[in-house]
């Protein structure tokens, strides 16, 4: 309970959230969190917790991409803002007409963080790189 020393759990984020989950919903602690905050403020905290789990997730894919995707150019047929938002940047659905380097051309779409920035259209080539087992997984490189 009283720990001065850092603590090295709070250096891996899903351990952090792992953590708080814990605290919030298991025990005496999370028992008092719900009798003095109530129901809203937990299931908002925990809404919170699994939305950083998705980011977490989210990141890692695309660190997994960076390394074994392979590679195509894409042109973006649709796109459309989700209202979600990930370190100020929008979240949108887009619609992928893709060229792979290798293969025969396919339609996919999936989610993508983008820029604010540099907001694709419909009609612009990217470069991307996707997960041949899954189209829909995509990052632009």
């Amino acid at each position: 309970m009283f720990k001065f020393g850092k603590d090295k759990d709070m250096d891996d984020p899903k351990k952090a959230i792992e953590k708080a989950d814990k605290v919030l919903n298991k025990g005496l602690m999370g028992g008092f969190t719900k009798a003095f905050m109530g129901k809203d403020f937990v299931d908002k905290a925990n809404a919170g917790l699994n939305m950083a789990n998705q980011v977490l997730d989210g990141q890692a894919l695309a660190a997994q991409l960076a390394q074994t995707g392979a590679d195509a150019e894409a042109e973006v047929v649709s796109i459309q803002d989700t209202g979600a938002t990930v370190n100020m940047n929008p979240v949108a659905v887009i619609v992928l007409k893709v060229k792979p380097a290798q293969g025969e051309e396919f339609q996919t779409a999936g989610q993508m963080m983008i820029s604010r920035l540099a907001v694709p259209r419909a009609g612009d080539k990217i470069k991307i790189k996707y997960n041949p087992q899954n189209p829909s997984q995509f990052i632009q490189v």
